[in-house]
């Protein structure tokens, strides 16, 4: 069984210079350059259409005659545009040094790491962004002073409501998009990891 097919598929996924499988190995690496490629090209598009939603957002408060909360928006969409700039930096990093099964892993984990990373950011960071925003935004109505006429009590559990209220609503809308533009491409890894592990049993 040494020089069975399965055999001498395994050792060209496990040690791509024997040549026994160069065009199994080929194979596999060009459909995995491929694959990244396409989606870092879709992460690159989809963190570039956060600018027009800063501007629009920017000019529809101020239309609205809310220029300070317009401009605190944008400039949290432009922080989050920098913030995935900065880590689409690590996924470009990341290269073919041994092979492309490993090569593969390294992109899942790092796919996982943003994932875990986002939903922390959008669980923890929006409520607090999102609390500041409605006091800009009723800094001087008649609302925001009704709720401090409350007792303390009653103030903590309507900020710690909306609080997780923004929470979920984040959580959710982020698994939703990452579901929508990258549900795909993660499928694919997934297949061709799986692949690659029946090969090398």
């Amino acid at each position: 069984m040494e020089n069975s097919i399965e055999t001498i598929w395994t050792k060209g996924f496990l040690k791509e210079e024997v040549l026994a499988a160069p065009r199994i190995n080929n194979l596999y690496q060009k459909k995995s350059k491929l694959l990244i490629e396409e989606l870092k090209k879709t992460y690159r598009t989809d963190n570039r259409g956060i600018i027009p939603l800063a501007i629009l957002a920017v000019i529809g408060f101020s239309v609205a005659g809310h220029v300070i909360v317009g401009l605190y928006v944008m400039a949290l969409m432009m922080g989050m545009f920098f913030l995935n700039k900065n880590k689409l930096v690590s996924l470009e990093e990341i290269s073919i040094e041994s092979t492309t099964y490993d090569y593969l892993l390294k992109y899942r984990e790092m796919l996982f790491h943003l994932k875990t990373f986002y939903t922390r950011l959008l669980g923890f960071g929006l409520p607090v962004a999102g609390l500041f925003g409605y006091f800009l935004f009723f800094r001087n109505s008649a609302i925001l002073k009704d709720l401090l006429q409350l007792e303390e009590i009653y103030i903590i559990g309507i900020l710690l409501g909306i609080s997780l209220v923004l929470s979920a609503l984040g959580i959710l809308a982020y698994r939703i998009s990452l579901q929508l533009m990258y549900g795909k491409f993660l499928l694919k890894l997934e297949d061709m990891i799986a692949d690659m592990n029946e090969l090398r049993k």
